[in-house]
């Protein structure tokens, strides 16, 4: 077998859990694979999840049968990776609205010296891994992982946090045969001119479009309407390059985790008790937490949002706890030419919930101390779409 070298360069800090032994593993890269995969191939099947699944487990195996294409990593950053916590610096003026993209699970806060650390090993940006990818010889196969991948490394990222810019990395094809299709198109991550033309995620050109046309089923399997899970496309995604800037990956960060947490939290916070800067709130505290109304459009932005004093609102399916992941996703992107770094965030248009009578989003606590409050695939459009015009737009 001929082994095709790529190298995978980190651009924003890469979390692989808890794991102080290994920057990153095949694992983690082929989950995203996959995901991605079936953001381009349900262009096509649509609501036939069946016959997607069917070539998800061609293209990338089950438990019955092997995955045809073979991974290896290799070259770890042992260099730049960090084996213990509190090593992301997050002290500087910029940490305050990097934590706050990163998250609680995170980031820790110290309120006598008022500084954020991070609790989570990483791979720090400058990072390389040399991945070998053993193709198949089966065309399809060949041509749809190497689809995952570029579309994880131009979009996504490794590692936790991604939907927030964080395992961002640059896919650099170094030597070795590539299936046909990507013979007459870069496998490299394009450059900053690929996003600044985007208005949504597209398949309709390039080697995505030769894939889906050479390997992916005529789109009649699908029932029309919203789709159930994500998908590339004009419609079912939204994008933009946004305003937000830097001459790092660290300032772009932190412009624009100021900049989302003032468009999630737009109201000032009258309270004299308030303890935090900037003393801003959400509408959705007023007027469904400690209000009548039952309309919940912040959720759209995913959930379950925490507020204090142990108000939650969040999906529910009978007595199970549910999750919705962020529709919303940032990337970082880096301009050469300018020595800046850009902001570029993307969105899907899928349901929000299922349909029929399927889990229903509730708030636990507040003035009502338990209610059904909605979240609609009206929400999400609406919500992201005022996102890439906030992000797009100065004052």
């Amino acid at each position: 077998m001929a082994w095709t070298t790529f190298g995978l360069k980190v651009t924003t800090p890469l979390f692989n859990h808890d794991d102080t032994a290994t920057g990153l593993r095949v694992a983690s890269i082929k989950g995203p694979m996959r995901y991605w995969f079936r953001a381009l191939a349900g262009t096509r099947f649509g609501d036939d999840v069946k016959g997607l699944a069917r070539l998800e487990q061609a293209v990338f195996g089950s438990t019955e049968r092997k995955c045809p294409v073979r991974l290896r990593l290799s070259a770890q950053p042992r260099d730049t990776y960090r084996g213990a916590a509190g090593t992301l610096p997050l002290s500087d003026d910029d940490g305050k609205w990097i934590a706050y993209l990163l998250g609680q699970g995170h980031v820790v806060y110290n309120r006598e010296t008022k500084k954020f650390s991070n609790t989570r090993p990483y791979v720090k940006p400058g990072g390389t891994f040399t991945l070998k990818v053993g193709f198949s010889g089966d065309e399809r196969a060949d041509a749809l992982t190497m689809a995952g991948l570029w579309l994880a490394c131009t979009y996504g990222g490794f590692g936790a946090r991604t939907r927030k810019g964080f395992g961002g990395v640059r896919l650099i094809h170094q030597d070795g045969p590539l299936p046909k299709v990507w013979q007459q198109h870069s496998a490299d991550t394009p450059g900053i001119d690929h996003y600044r033309a985007l208005g949504h995620l597209p398949v309709s050109d390039g080697a995505l479009a030769e894939c889906a046309k050479n390997y992916l089923p005529e789109a009649n399997g699908r029932t029309g309407g919203t789709p159930r899970y994500p998908v590339l496309g004009e419609g079912a995604t939204i994008a933009a390059l946004g305003e937000p800037s830097g001459g790092t990956w660290r300032e772009a960060a932190a412009e624009a985790g100021e900049l989302y947490r003032h468009f999630r939290a737009p109201r000032p916070n009258r309270s004299t008790e308030a303890r935090y800067d900037p003393f801003i709130k959400t509408a959705e505290y007023e007027e469904v937490v400690h209000g009548d109304d039952t309309r919940f459009p912040l959720g759209a932005l995913g959930l379950p949002v925490v507020f204090k004093e142990g108000n939650v609102v969040n999906a529910y399916d009978g007595g199970e706890d549910l999750r919705r992941a962020s529709p919303l996703w940032f990337r970082f992107v880096e301009d050469p030419e300018r020595r800046e770094w850009r902001l570029f965030s993307f969105a899907f248009h899928s349901a929000f919930l299922p349909g029929g009578r399927g889990p229903e989003v509730r708030l636990q606590g507040g003035k009502q101390g338990r209610k059904t409050v909605t979240v609609t695939d009206a929400d999400v459009r609406e919500r992201t779409q005022a996102w890439m015009e906030a992000s797009t737009s100065r004052d």
